[in-house]
């Protein structure tokens, strides 16, 4: 298992210090946006096992840059050091057109959301970390905090908010999470 771990967390991305905003309208219409850090783990522990120099950081940090960079939604992205890297990202869309949308990568899944025409529904996820990591990024000092807030016209068929207000026509849902075990965002509108 331990040689497993670490090939399963080498594209692999996580929040940290974030604030996560999504708007849905009763129309598909979506506006998502993070704003805060990723951590990319194996960059991050690489450094503190002193794996690695600073010419081989580079070399990772720049693949990490490519990578991110591909995507259009990306507006700011910077190196921080120790393997975190401050972000901006911004995507507007429609998700009944579109069926899912997923933040960052299929691989590394901070929020998806997929548009089921069968139930005419769309659900909304967090990303979680496995348990079998769980102990692994606390060695780290990962902890995972951040805020999401999701406003949509749609109903509400099922949630795990940990605050819900329902006000002039719209639906307000905000989790807080405050550590890497904490509860993960499950919405269903529609």
């Amino acid at each position: 298992m331990a040689i497993i771990a670490p090939l399963m967390l080498v594209g692999c991305y996580l929040p940290d210090d974030f604030t996560i905003d999504l708007n849905v309208e009763q129309n598909g219409d979506y506006r998502f946006s993070y704003r805060g850090l990723l951590v990319q783990p194996t960059i991050t522990e690489a450094l503190l096992n002193e794996e690695i120099d600073a010419d081989e950081e580079k070399v990772r940090v720049d693949k990490v840059l490519a990578d991110l960079k591909r995507d259009s939604g990306v507006k700011q992205l910077t190196y921080q050091g120790k393997g975190i890297f401050n972000i901006v990202y911004e995507r507007r869309s429609n998700i009944m057109r579109d069926k899912s949308f997923v933040f960052v990568r299929r691989n590394s899944r901070i929020l998806e959301m997929f548009f089921r025409a069968e139930s005419n529904t769309v659900e909304i996820r967090g990303g979680f970390v496995p348990d079998q990591y769980e102990e692994r990024l606390t060695a780290l000092g990962y902890q995972m905090t951040g805020k999401i807030e999701l406003r949509t016209t749609a109903g509400i068929r099922s949630h795990n908010a940990a605050e819900f207000v329902k006000t002039a026509g719209q639906n307000r849902l905000r989790w807080e999470i405050k550590s890497i075990t904490d509860p993960v965002p499950n919405v269903i509108i529609g």
